[in-house]
């Protein structure tokens, strides 16, 4: 009896094993909680991409809701999102740019040459802020209120339809 009971071992922990994948496979990793939802942006002090001389920091942020958008010119979906994002400045929607990991001239050149949403743009070539915002990969959008608390968290390519479903009703309760 002890026998059959070790020789199925094996099968009930692969068994086991995959209902855990299987589970994981349900799970949208768009929908994780970040969690500085609901606490201040962190601290800060990190030069501008356009104008590296200048430092930003936490009190440059916006008196207004507005976005920190983050995001690599070498990351095939912030290329895709960047139109949505000219689009959303144009509305006036503020936009804190942060510049994942990336190279100074590729993301210069970016910016150059498809335009720029961004109020303020960060240089976090090393992942500083990025690391300090968890974020787990780009693009990644934070809609934070007035007074700098992260209110929302969106990891992947920002679309109208996102911004109209996940962005708008958020909006809509920072401004009542």
């Amino acid at each position: 009896m002890n026998k059959k009971i070790i020789l199925f071992f094996p099968l009930l922990i692969a068994v086991f094993l995959c209902e855990l994948l299987f589970l994981g496979l349900k799970n949208d990793p768009k929908n994780i909680d970040s969690a500085l939802v609901g606490k201040s942006v962190p601290e800060f002090d990190q030069t501008s991409l356009l104008q590296p001389w200048k430092v930003i920091s936490n009190q440059d942020l916006p008196k207004q809701y507005f976005l920190i958008n983050v995001w690599g010119t070498w990351c095939h979906y912030c290329l895709k999102e960047h139109r949505f994002l000219l689009e959303l400045n144009k509305q006036g929607i503020q936009i804190i740019g942060v510049n994942y990991r990336d190279k100074l001239q590729s993301a210069v050149q970016m910016l150059e040459n498809l335009g720029n949403p961004f109020v303020l743009t960060i240089n976090d070539s090393e992942g500083k802020l990025a690391m300090k915002l968890g974020v787990n990969g780009t693009p990644e959008t934070y809609l934070v209120d007035s007074n700098h608390i992260i209110r929302y968290r969106y990891s992947g390519e920002l679309t109208p339809q996102i911004w109209q479903q996940k962005f708008i009703p958020k909006i809509e309760k920072l401004t009542d």
